[in-house]
């Protein structure tokens, strides 16, 4: 498996010296924002024939209709009639990689850094590969490679914040997902990362302002939307704002699927925000999905003492919704905006 890594890591490498590691740069880097951000290398084009475009073209053309399988065929079909072509091998590698075919990327990618050994863009896309197979320490020199010939190879230094963050280096994270924000305000994956991590640290006030940026710019209803409608959810309940946590909640969970820690949340800020006929429904989401939830069933027992001292009657929504099949489903991997889901923290 990647048999070629070694080499690969050995191959010379143009361009400056990389941006590692610094000082603490936010305080710069929040004003490099405001300048906007600078257009990464992109080596020219090799080998590009009339008939390679035109098969990517509709590669893309099916990506966009759904039609991975065709795709896929397309762009393969495409980089066996012109061996050559670096960039539409880069397309195929990079589409097998967002489906989850990881080994055949690989071998691709490989392929790509013996074609074109200056090309940042192999680099990261094999460190991505080995990312995923857990392998960090491979995908971490990898990347030192691409960013010596880039250092503002965004996907780059997303990727290697990304491995600092499972390796619990959150510092370093958000060092890194800073100087992405400095390069590209606009990087929406950037934004959810730092602001996830602020609000780890409990510092949601630094997180709800990102948050907010994306909700702003994004489509109502897409993923990137609802996701950062739960996100400024979380923000207001870690401050206390239950009536804003509600709403930000409840739109969040009307476009993904909703876990039963996803449901008992919206129903703990509903019913602190007064709202005792949302918290029910909620909550019988959430028992439905975990009958056995002990924090759900505290809330249940608090929600239903409440109602027996105001006199309200016995038919509430956790009586009537207790067969009800729950909206959403559980929970899936976590994605990124580039396709690639994000693996369990790992300590080195």
């Amino acid at each position: 498996m990647f048999s070629s890594i070694c080499r690969f890591l050995s191959l010379p490498t143009q361009g400056v010296g990389g941006l590692r590691r610094g000082a603490r740069v936010r305080v710069a880097l929040a004003a490099c924002l405001a300048l906007g951000g600078c257009s990464g290398h992109r080596p020219s084009v090799t080998g590009r024939s009339e008939t390679a475009e035109r098969l990517s073209e509709q590669a893309r053309q099916a990506r966009d209709r759904g039609d991975v399988r065709s795709a896929e065929y397309l762009l393969a079909a495409a980089v066996e009639k012109n061996p050559g072509d670096s960039e539409t091998r880069l397309e195929l590698s990079q589409m097998l990689l967002e489906n989850g075919r990881v080994e055949e990327a690989a071998e691709h990618f490989e392929r790509l850094l013996e074609q074109s050994p200056g090309d940042p863009r192999g680099y990261v896309g094999l460190a991505e590969a080995l990312y995923l197979k857990r392998n960090l320490s491979d995908a971490d020199e990898l990347l030192d490679r691409a960013l010596e010939v880039d250092p503002r190879q965004t996907r780059g230094l997303l990727l290697r914040g990304k491995i600092e963050q499972a390796r619990r280096h959150d510092e370093r994270a958000l060092d890194d997902f800073y100087q992405v924000l400095a390069f590209d305000p606009d990087q929406v994956e950037a934004k959810m990362l730092i602001a996830q991590l602020h609000l780890q640290q409990g510092d949601a006030k630094l997180a709800a302002p990102l948050v907010r940026s994306i909700i702003e710019s994004a489509e109502p209803g897409n993923r990137q939307w609802a996701d950062a409608q739960w996100l400024l959810g979380e923000c207001y309940a870690h401050d206390g704002r239950w009536p804003d946590a509600a709403r930000a909640l409840e739109a969040g969970i009307a476009s993904r699927q909703g876990s039963a820690g996803d449901w008992y949340l919206l129903a703990d800020a509903s019913w602190r925000a007064g709202d005792v006929r949302k918290a029910e429904a909620a909550l019988a989401q959430a028992l439905r999905l975990a009958p056995a939830d002990t924090r759900a069933l505290a809330l249940r027992s608090a929600i239903q003492k409440q109602g027996r001292a105001a006199g309200s009657p016995g038919d509430s929504a956790l009586t009537r919704l207790s067969h009800v099949d729950p909206e959403g489903g559980p929970p899936g991997v976590p994605e990124t905006t580039s396709g690639l889901p994000v693996p369990p923290a790992i300590v080195h």
